[in-house]
């Protein structure tokens, strides 16, 4: 049995002609008689808190506004209440009456003076649970802004474009006093470190517009004349001069300071650091100086990291890193890094059973080869200089020892040393340029080589798998704006990527390669976002050096593969694009037994996908929903040139799950296309070789059912 009420439905009507002191006090004087009715009430929990009729400000706005709260999953959840697990909210009935009272005040404070709120109340004998309706009304809107004050400095209106309050939208007080905040910036990033701004409106009822000015009293202008460092103690006070943006004789700018603070934090020599004008800096004439105090406290030279993780096709994964900062003085950070990934599968830690550790891992194989049967590892240590020359650069010394492997297309075994040198081009826009040399190897599967390099011998495949050297000079873009790294909304991030490999620079192998992605992120209202990526590329094969003379050859590390959970979602890791079968036999009816894929790689590579994040119409706060297109093109190199293996479009739906470590993601994608056709080598029982069928194999028939036709992937993260 429960009963329903509608609480302040009639009265919320003579509620919206008082002023809002009159509200507030009615909202005071409530719990005094209230109170005793409530000492009579059952505790009775909060079973279930929603909002309707809210459109302009989220329902997790309202709820993180208001005190009556809903009890956890685990406390509301039939199987668990009785057994007191999670939290129990007790409905209280003083603050749920000024629930209503502080909603409305927040609808004021976003500029929407008539909004009503009305409730509705279902009681059981143990619990409640409460619906806020909501009528926002018309809001008051802004009908003009003006900026005094600045006429000498910069244009008003130019000043006036730039804030966040807007005319013709809703008058948010929010935005009203932020918008004050973005005018003193502007002065202070113009030398005047002592800026003020007074503000002020007026809201005419009947029109429903509000009139808004800000009045600002720059005050003088001002340069850096002494910059004074405390809190130094085994750090010297040049290497932090040297991370600063702010030099004795430049003009006081806001952002420099800020930049010089985010600076002092990146060389993780500090746990704590404030740079900013001295509150006891005087001011003199019309260009004075004043003093920037930098303060800082030094956190612990040496830190230790670790962590564990889990992935479908990493299996079991761990990584720790040592690090000793200020080595040898001057911000010099030496770092010690080991990664290992397929424990519990890979030798020497597999367990018993390895299919049930990581059933995925099982198919990682290709003929005789098996890339996921030996742990993968890196290990490194690098030595790295900020500031190196100037401010902004950065230079890293690192040497290196591996093995990695990609989902059934090869391994790779090598040591080797980089160095990298970065540095800022304008603001936001940093360049590295690297230099890598490797020696070791790379084992693909047996028929890759037959098919670039048309031998299939034994003997042939053991002499192209031998250690060789390979160097690469890199250079690399990277622009970023959005507002969260882990999950954005708004704001881009853009690559561009150039790499060359050949003799000139030690390498026996010889390519070059350019890729250019960037990924757009728009929201489109309160809670939907579009999100698009774009990603292309091409490697162009030099002459690389072989025994026996010289072929054109890229290395299977550097080729584009395409399908997996942030490629072409409809299918499995790397099954997209050439690929090349291998059976143990062949039937009376010359079909393949014991067919084996293995995906070749590509020359050159298109990739677009097309997402639309929307909440969960249930637990909206932690759930959401995706529904994606991507498609995707790879291109075969020959010698009459690139050779397009043709689009492929796959579109899906995917839930999002909020964690600490960001979006828990499944998502199922729908593949109509057939296996892609290509050659077909047959092991040979005499003597192990592979011979190839005289014609390509079609690959397998599409599946039949629509259920067998979706592919399903499992991870963290955006895909994008």
């Amino acid at each position: 049995m429960y009963e329903s009420t509608t609480l302040w439905s009639r009265r919320s009507i003579s509620l919206g002609r008082l002023s809002l002191g009159a509200v507030v006090g009615i909202a005071l004087a409530a719990p005094s008689s209230l109170a005793a009715q409530a000492e009579r009430e059952p505790d009775r929990m909060v079973m279930g808190v929603s909002f309707r009729g809210n459109h302009s400000l989220a329902s997790d706005t309202l709820a993180a506004s208001i005190v009556t709260s809903n009890s956890s999953a685990l406390a509301r959840f039939f199987l668990t209440r009785p057994l007191h697990f999670g939290r129990r909210r007790v409905f209280d009935e003083v603050e749920f009456r000024r629930d209503v009272v502080r909603l409305r005040l927040l609808y004021r404070q976003h500029g929407y003076f008539e909004a009503r709120v009305d409730t509705t109340v279902r009681r059981t004998d143990n619990a409640v649970s409460v619906t806020f309706r909501i009528q926002e009304g018309a809001p008051v809107l802004v009908d003009s802004i003006a900026v005094t004050g600045v006429d000498s400095i910069v244009a008003p209106g130019r000043l006036a474009r730039s804030l966040p309050l807007v005319v013709g939208r809703p008058f948010d007080r929010y935005l009203f006093a932020a918008a004050a905040d973005t005018l003193v910036t502007a002065l202070r990033n113009r030398g005047y470190p002592f800026a003020a701004v007074y503000r002020s409106y007026s809201v005419d009822n009947t029109t429903r517009l509000a009139r808004v000015g800000y009045d600002v009293v720059p005050g003088p202008h001002a340069r850096v004349g002494e910059i004074a460092i405390a809190g130094v103690q085994g750090v010297s006070r040049r290497t932090v001069r040297r991370s600063l943006a702010v030099r004795e004789g430049d003009v006081s700018n806001q952002d420099a300071l800020f930049d010089s603070q985010r600076s002092l934090y990146q060389t993780d020599l500090f746990r704590y650091v404030s740079v900013g004008v001295a509150a006891e800096s005087t001011v003199a004439g019309s260009d004075s100086l004043v003093r920037v105090q930098v303060q800082v406290q030094e956190g612990p030279r040496t830190r230790f990291r670790t962590g564990v993780g889990y992935g479908t096709i990493d299996c079991f994964r761990a990584q720790s890193t040592l690090s000793q900062n200020n080595f040898l003085g001057g911000t010099r950070r030496l770092e010690l890094a080991v990664k290992v990934s397929k424990l519990g599968f890979a030798r020497p830690t597999s367990l018993g059973s390895r299919n049930v550790v990581c059933r995925e891992l099982a198919n990682d194989t290709s003929g005789s080869s098996h890339f996921s049967d030996t742990l993968n590892y890196l290990a490194s240590i690098t030595l790295s200089q900020p500031a190196f020359l100037a401010r902004r650069n950065a230079i890293a010394i690192t040497a290196f020892a591996e093995r990695r492997s990609e989902f059934q297309a090869f391994e790779r075994i090598g040591v080797g040393g980089s160095v990298s040198l970065a540095f800022g081009v304008g603001r936001d826009l940093p360049v590295t340029l690297t230099y890598r040399l490797a020696y070791g190897r790379t084992r693909a599967a047996d028929p890759t080589f037959c098919v670039f390099f048309d031998r299939c011998e034994r003997s042939a495949i053991t002499q192209l798998s031998d250690n060789r050297r390979q160097a690469t000079f890199s250079v690399s873009v990277l622009g970023r704006r959005t507002n969260n790294p882990v999950d954005p909304s708004r704001g881009h991030v853009t690559s561009l990527e150039a790499a060359y490999a050949g003799a000139a620079i030690g390498s026996q192998y010889a390519f070059a390669k350019i890729v250019f992605e960037t990924a757009r992120y728009r929201r489109l209202s309160r809670d939907w976002v579009a999100a698009f990526r774009v990603r292309a590329g091409i490697v162009r094969p030099g002459l690389s050096t072989v025994p026996g003379g010289v072929i054109r050859f890229v290395p299977p590390e550097e080729r584009f593969y395409l399908g997996g959970p942030s490629t072409v979602r409809g299918y499995g890791r790397n099954e997209m694009g050439p690929v090349v079968y291998l059976a143990d036999s062949l039937d009376a009816d010359s079909m393949p037994i014991g067919l084996r894929t293995s995906p070749l790689g590509s020359s050159a590579i298109a990739l677009a996908n097309l997402e639309l994040r929307f909440p969960s119409p249930v637990l909206s706060s932690r759930l959401r929903l995706a529904a994606f297109v991507d498609a995707g093109q790879l291109w075969d190199q020959t010698t009459g040139g690139l050779i397009p293996s043709g689009w492929r479009a796959t579109p899906g739906l995917g839930i999002r799950i909020a964690t600490p470590l960001g979006p828990m993601r499944l998502d199922a994608a729908y593949n109509g296309y057939a296996r892609q056709p290509g050659p077909l080598y047959v092991v040979n029982t005499a003597d192990r070789t592979l011979v190839r069928v005289p014609q390509d194999y079609p690959g397998p028939a599409r599946p039949a059912s629509f259920l067998r036709r979706l592919q399903l992937h499992f991870s963290v993260g955006q895909a994008f």
